[in-house]
């Protein structure tokens, strides 16, 4: 299946995929590091929100996924000077440049796995025959979701990005371990220049689900962190729909509340909480009991704050049902 034109059936949420590898002892720099490239990326038009990925076993190789609503927003924030200032200031972070791939979404994957082939000029055809051969193995594996193929864009990236996914980790290691994988990587191994990178639930996720090696988010965590984004939110939508619509039924009120919450804590609020929290969120060189109290008591200061400014607001000025 041949990877969609970018430009077909108008703008879709576009991703960059960005892998650093780091000098040793450099891990708490390149966070404060991440968070101003955040920071700055967030200023940008179509900015939907960022997730990193530590490495794992003690790596150096950081995974970084950046989401915009459309390719030509992402490319604004790739070319910008803003960018490139940051990138050429933390320089000496690095051990090589930091490599990208750019991919045009079409929906969402549970576990995804990106390969980076370099220009194959006057042998495309031999190349992507090799690929279809690969997807046609990978059908007959249990899990298989489906490939994306996207060729090289012109002055954002020079690679054939290649995109499989499965169900489950399990099923993706099945796939990557088995003997007719490595037979066809044998038969292809003229176009043997190529990266893989596991990018765990890089599409429309709060929090990250952890590669390999990795620890994962604890679930009190995650609860407690889509709280203080939907507490605040419900109660801003439900003074908001009484304004508008007073006597409003219940269950047009409830349907409105609910279809606003899901859309503004999908794409407006959950990316803002996961970042000012990041440093509670995200495992790595900074998590630790003090840094986990530190956490729990932001959350539960900011909810109890939020409390007290509501029931201000609607004992003195609204009167709600």
């Amino acid at each position: 299946m041949a990877g969609p034109d970018p430009s077909a059936r108008g703008p879709r949420p576009a991703t960059v995929v960005v892998t650093h590898r780091l000098r040793p002892g450099t891990g708490t720099d390149f966070r404060r590091w991440q968070n101003e490239v955040d920071s700055a990326a967030a200023t940008f038009a179509g900015f939907l929100g960022t997730e990193v990925t530590p490495p794992a076993d003690d790596g150096s190789e950081w995974s970084v996924v950046y989401r915009f609503d459309s390719l030509d927003h992402l490319r604004d924030w790739l070319e910008s000077g803003r960018r490139r200032d940051l990138v050429e200031r933390a320089g000496e972070m690095f051990v090589a440049p930091p490599t990208q791939n750019v991919l045009v979404e079409n929906g969402s994957q549970a576990v995804t796995v990106v390969v980076s082939h370099p220009p194959v000029p006057g042998r495309e055809s031999e190349f992507l025959a090799w690929q279809h051969r690969i997807t046609d193995a990978e059908r007959k594996f249990p899990g298989f979701r489906g490939s994306e193929w996207h060729p090289p864009i012109p002055g954002v990236q020079d690679d054939w990005t290649i995109l499989f996914t499965f169900d489950t980790q399990q099923h993706l290691d099945r796939w990557l371990e088995s003997p007719q994988r490595a037979a066809l990587l044998t038969e292809g191994r003229e176009f043997k220049d190529f990266t893989v990178r596991p990018i765990p639930s890089p599409y429309g996720s709060w929090f990250s689900a952890g590669g390999a090696g990795d620890e994962q988010v604890p679930s009190w965590k995650t609860a407690l962190s889509v709280l203080v984004g939907l507490y605040p939110l419900v109660v801003v939508l439900t003074i908001t729909i009484d304004e508008l619509w007073p006597g409003a039924p219940l269950w047009a009120s409830l349907l409105i509340g609910n279809i606003a919450s899901v859309c503004l804590l999908t794409w407006v609020v959950m990316p803002i909480v996961t970042r000012a929290l990041r440093f509670w969120l995200e495992p790595g060189d900074m998590s630790g009991g003090r840094v986990d109290t530190i956490g729990l008591l932001v959350s539960v200061g900011f909810l109890a704050a939020a409390a007290i400014v509501f029931w201000l607001a609607t004992t003195v000025v609204w009167s709600l049902p």
